[in-house]
């Protein structure tokens, strides 16, 4: 038995009606197989089992849940009789009844509600289901009765996409190889599928069309990455789809991320490149391996004194009876002592790369600088 990737919708507002327990789909086989169109060949027999957990530590209190299976014989219908299937719960005390009226399988508790906390898993088998004989997808729609607390009970809704599949379709055994690579390695994907259906391989921003290929190899993975090969068939107005996936584990990923909170000290053994203002007035900078350096002397009026940065970071003056002034490589002007509090503690300043620092003498004067790089100097 194997998880069916499926297409869950709720139906009604999430913020009110979102279900409050969490649902598993299974399928024996998997995926299900359409029975074959002749009328005299036997039926396919298929079983969905939904595996139900309470995933918030608030217990929560559940009247009853239906399972709305639709039947007929057209293709949005999974079975040709209701009757025929065997419903179960594996909940203690509870009954399971088929109400033929609204094509709706029905399990209630003993008393007027249960109580399903986060340790009470339990599961709705569905056997015996004689499957309809059209290829398609079939809306099955699972609604609880819950609520928490003192609040009202309401109906919660949720549909889940299952598929019939000709008799002849397969896809399975999607492989990466190897699993585990550096960063920047090749990774090789393989599956085994058959000739009638259309397939695609999803990963980050990639859909690429491998309809008539069975392998594939990836070149130069740099972060965790997870693949997708997806198969299309059956009619176009009511497709199935199934949905496998492969995982490979980048060593020392690259990440691309939103905020990043760090806790702990942070090492940056290559350039570090920032695009917005570094504050770092909620701690220290360390940046090691060629990481702080000074320069300090003695500066005369005839002898002003300058350094260009090599590289982006931080630098810190300290000056007695000099004045100084930053400017990018364009000779705009940054920074000076003048317009500075260099006294009231307001450094380090950003610099980038190719700026210059100036320091200035009236008389005779001190400078003391330090920079703390981003990166190594070129």
């Amino acid at each position: 038995m194997s998880v069916v990737v499926q297409t869950q919708t709720v139906e009604t507002d999430a913020a009110v009606d979102d279900p409050l327990l969490s649902y598993t789909v299974t399928t024996t086989p998997s995926p299900l197989k359409a029975s074959p169109e002749n009328a005299q060949d036997p039926e396919e027999v298929g079983e969905i089992v939904i595996t139900f957990a309470r995933q918030s530590g608030t217990p929560a209190d559940v009247e009853w849940i239906k399972v709305k299976v639709p039947a007929g014989t057209m293709a949005p219908d999974l079975a040709t009789d209701l009757a025929k299937i065997s419903p179960r719960i594996s909940l203690a005390g509870w009954t399971a009844r088929l109400d033929s009226a609204t094509k709706e399988f029905i399990f209630t508790p003993t008393g007027s509600h249960a109580t399903i906390g986060p340790d009470t898993g339990f599961t709705i088998q569905l056997s015996d289901i004689p499957i309809n004989r059209k290829v398609g997808t079939s809306p099955i729609t699972i609604t609880e009765r819950s609520s928490t607390g003192s609040s009202a009970f309401q109906n919660r809704p949720t549909v889940v996409q299952i598929g019939k599949f000709p008799a002849d379709f397969y896809l399975r055994n999607f492989l990466c190889e190897p699993s585990i690579i550096p960063n920047g390695d090749d990774v090789k994907l393989t599956w085994e599928r058959s000739p009638n259906a259309t397939y695609e391989l999803l990963y980050g921003d990639v859909n690429r069309d491998v309809t008539n290929r069975t392998s594939l190899e990836i070149e130069g993975v740099k972060s965790d990455t997870t693949f997708y090969i997806r198969a299309t068939t059956g009619d176009p107005t009511n497709p199935v789809v199934r949905i496998l996936s492969a995982q490979v584990t980048v060593l020392k990923p690259d990440l691309n991320i939103g905020n990043l909170t760090v806790s702990g000290d942070s090492v940056f053994n290559g350039t570090l490149t920032t695009r917005g203002p570094a504050d770092l007035s909620q701690g220290e900078l360390k940046v090691f391996g060629e990481s702080y350096y000074e320069l300090s002397g003695n500066v005369r009026p005839d002898s002003p004194w300058t350094y260009d940065f090599p590289c982006d970071g931080l630098f810190f003056v300290r000056h007695v009876g000099t004045e100084f002034a930053l400017y990018k490589a364009d000779g705009s002007l940054v920074a000076d002592s003048a317009n500075s509090k260099a006294d009231e503690g307001e450094f380090p300043l950003p610099v980038r790369k190719s700026w210059r620092l100036k320091i200035t003498a009236r008389s005779s004067g001190h400078a003391y600088v330090s920079f703390c790089p981003f990166g190594v100097r070129s």
